[in-house]
């Protein structure tokens, strides 16, 4: 959904994120039409597709170790929707950090239950949301039949002695109950009578700093619009919309991007404003003040696309990694890749990824980080194959 090497940051989706880039300053500045919750959405047609099971694994998904998703290399960073196919078994990706994951999602729930869980109210949109969880509860039950299973009308969590209904009684019980499930946020886009697809049901409690209130029912295009992504127009705009459109059952993709975080708020970065507030938060409402280099994190999203086939939604899945600068640092040959990339944005990405708010404390970090990695030898050869 996103140029391959920005984030749908938490403000934008994508990733999110959902969720990255946007059209031309005059297209900008035309009104932002939202439709009622009444508005008939354009029933697509069925499509005969059963998703293969994936294989089990022998242990519960705690056991993996985070995949350490770099997407920045050497050289020119070049504006792509850097898409790639996705097995079906690596749909979904979960490890060591489920619990704490969890847990600041049920707690977000548990603070403000409408913030993160949202859908329109007509039949097809409500249809995705249960084929959401019946797609999430069919996959986790045979992907790691250890945690997972299917007893007594109820989905049980062996990690966290949950039981959810299943299937869920209302659409806003199945959001949450697949948030809950996953360590992803999760965005349904939903193809309205405009022709344009639309952020229709969501449940989102990691976006970093955006609220769900505030992308609602957008389109595609006014996502990327909103949130400024660098050089949506002229480079992705109209291939993204017609990957959209042809995008089948069978063929799932994943993307990746990244963004650097002033705090430690895998839910909510405080450093960008208020979560309650009503101010969009932005790199322009960024507080920077005593800023140190502990405190930045690098934050990372992995997001799957995949057309649902009895709703025809297309479900966008964001699994955000997050982890501190100072960590991120320390590995091989990182410091010196990511301070060139850094240094080959153009203004428009800088000013998008928040460059002038941190780079007088990263940059020079990363420089002497990456000249410390080089007198003890460290001199790197063939570079990894990306997003490594």
């Amino acid at each position: 959904m996103l140029p391959s090497n920005f984030i749908l940051p938490s403000s934008t989706l994508p990733f999110l994120g959902l969720l990255m880039s946007v059209l031309t300053w005059l297209i900008v500045k035309w009104p932002i039409h939202r439709k009622s919750s009444t508005l008939q959405i354009q029933q697509p047609e069925k499509q005969s597709f059963t998703k293969p099971l994936p294989s089990p694994h022998p242990d519960d998904p705690t056991s993996n170790t985070p995949k350490l998703y770099r997407p920045f290399r050497h050289g020119p960073n070049f504006i792509t929707m850097g898409i790639r196919k996705l097995h079906w078994d690596n749909w979904i990706e979960m490890d060591s950090y489920f619990l704490r994951y969890h847990d600041i999602k049920a707690a977000e729930l548990k603070k403000d239950f409408k913030e993160h869980i949202k859908y329109v109210d007509n039949a097809v949109t409500k249809d995705a949301c249960f084929e959401l969880n019946e797609e999430l509860v069919r996959h986790l039950t045979h992907r790691y039949p250890k945690t997972f299973r299917l007893e007594g009308g109820k989905v049980h969590n062996g990690l966290t002695g949950e039981a959810f209904a299943f299937p869920a009684g209302t659409p806003d019980e199945a959001l949450a109950t697949s948030a809950l499930l996953v360590q992803d946020d999760l965005v349904l886009m939903m193809k309205n009578d405009d022709g344009e697809y639309h952020l229709d049901a969501a449940a989102v409690c990691l976006p970093g700093f955006w609220r769900l209130r505030e992308k609602f029912r957008m389109s595609l295009d006014t996502l990327h619009f909103e949130a400024g992504v660098p050089h949506y127009a002229a480079k992705l705009q109209k291939a993204m919309n017609k990957f959209m459109l042809k995008l089948t059952p069978d063929k799932p993709v994943e993307r990746n991007n990244f963004f650097i975080q002033l705090d430690d708020g895998l839910h909510w970065s405080h450093r960008m404003g208020d979560q309650q507030g009503t101010e969009v938060a932005s790199w322009a409402t960024a507080n920077g003040k005593d800023l140190a280099i502990d405190e930045i994190h690098f934050r990372s999203e992995r997001q799957t696309l995949r057309r649902l086939p009895r709703s025809g939604a297309i479900l966008f899945t964001i699994r955000t990694y997050f982890e501190p600068m100072t960590k991120l640092a320390q590995e091989p040959y990182i410091p010196g890749r990511l301070l060139e990339a850094i240094q080959n944005w153009d203004e428009t990405v800088s000013y998008y990824k928040g460059k002038s708010s941190w780079e007088k404390i990263l940059m020079p970090y990363l420089d002497e980080q990456n000249r410390l990695q080089q007198e003890r030898g460290l001199v790197e050869g063939t570079e990894a194959e990306f997003p490594y």
